[in-house]
Order: C-alpha cells, then structure tokens, then sequence
C-alpha cells in the first residue's frame, strides 16, 4: 500500500505517534496519523513537542518484511521533508540526526520507533513536526523558527501534507524497497548542514561534550577528532553552540 492511502485525521490528539503504536496492528504499512493539533506531542528522549493548530504534525507507519536499519526511514522522512520545502523557497537542511533547520533553528524534527510485540517487530512508526502556520511561544523564538517566517506566507497545511507523503512514498520505493541504501545515504548527506571537516561542539547523552572535527558521517554514525586529537564515534547525540 502506497504512503498515505490509509489516512486517518483528528481534530485533536494527544500524540500520532503515540496513537499509531497503539494501534500498530491494525493499521496497514503505509498508514498516516494526522492531527490538527497535538496535546502530549514529543520528540527524542521523550522531550516536548509543542503542536496547536497551525503545524504539521503526522505519524506514518511502516511494516518491512526484514528490519532494515530504521536509520533508513529517518532519512527518508528527512530528505523528503528538505526537498519538499527547497522547491517552496524555504532554504532547509538536515542537522544531525533528525533536526530540519533554516540558519539553525529548528523548523522541524522527526522521531523514528521500532515497535515490538514479544520478540516480533510489529512495524517502524515515523512521527514528523512541522512549523507551518503556527506561531512559536517565546521561549522557543531564539531557537526555532515557522515556515511562513521564511517564505514570508502561510501555507496550506494539508497541500503540504500530500506532497510529503507523496515524496516519502517515491523515497521508499525507490531507494528502501530496491536495498539500495547507500544512494539514499548519499542523498541524504547532500543537505546535511555540518559536514566533513566541519568543526563542531556535540553534547552526548551522558552528559559529556565533544568539540573537534568530523572526520566522517556515515549511514548510523559519525566520527568526531576533539582538540587532544582522540577520535570519538558517535551513534547519538546533538550539535550544539
């Protein structure tokens, strides 16, 4: 089944990922969750996503026969959510891992989950967050950033939503289905915003913070030289300033 034939909305939800796992089952590969707005919205390490009306907020729901690496999925969501938003004018790239940026603030991120039943993987739920319309709080205005800041209009929330599912159908057929992952690898590095030999600061999930060069990103990880000249590998964590 096509990204998007199966297509359930609500006004209100608490999360679409949330309401996606729960539902795993019975919902079809290629099934989206869609809501206007979400109340417990989320993002890596269960942090909050704030989502009223206005933004693009949809979950989508993948069932590989084999797991792949859902590393995949991610940049599939990525590399549509850029492409898409170039061809309107707003200058997007990736930050690593799952970050969507403009000059560094955050226009949108999204959360890969791999859901098992026991043993048994039931299927890879891929939530996406979208400044569209909406207007960010204050706390978050340094930081992030709307699309209609950048291309100076607002957009139709579910025009966009159709073209995304549209392009992230295409991806995966074309680079997923076919194992051909490094093509999308190679894709997907082309929007990255640090890139090889860029010199950066990354805070890992322990707490520790790394400063020095990348030396390489691959498809699940990168490689960092700091100032001493010990080279890390990093499978999680986040730029920061």
């Amino acid at each position: 089944m096509k990204v998007g034939e199966k297509l359930i909305s609500f006004s209100v939800l608490e999360s679409t990922n949330k309401y996606a796992i729960s539902n795993i089952d019975k919902l079809p590969s290629g099934s989206v969750v869609w809501a206007l707005e979400q109340t417990g919205g989320y993002g890596r390490f269960k942090r909050r996503w704030i989502s009223p009306k206005g933004g693009l907020w949809f979950s989508v729901v993948f069932k590989p026969r084999l797991l792949r690496d859902p590393n995949l999925y991610t940049k599939v969501i990525s590399v549509a959510v850029v492409e898409t938003l170039q061809r309107i004018g707003c200058p997007a790239k990736i930050k690593w891992p799952n970050d969507i940026v403009v000059s560094d603030r955050k226009l949108a991120g999204s959360l890969t989950e791999v859901i098992f039943k026991g043993t048994r993987i039931a299927g890879i739920v891929a939530g996406i967050g979208l400044n569209v319309n909406n207007d960010l709080p204050e706390e978050l205005k340094e930081t992030g950033i709307s699309l209609k800041d950048v291309i100076g209009k607002e957009m139709d929330v579910s025009l966009l939503l159709a073209i995304l599912l549209k392009k992230i159908d295409a991806l995966r057929s074309r680079y997923v289905m076919k194992k051909k992952s490094g093509y999308l690898t190679r894709r997907w590095k082309k929007y990255l915003a640090y890139r090889e030999g860029d010199v950066v600061a990354v805070s890992l999930n322990s707490g520790m913070k790394i400063k020095g060069t990348i030396l390489k990103i691959a498809s699940d990880y990168m490689t960092i030289m700091d100032e001493r000249g010990d080279v890390h590998k990093i499978r999680s964590g986040e730029f920061i300033s």
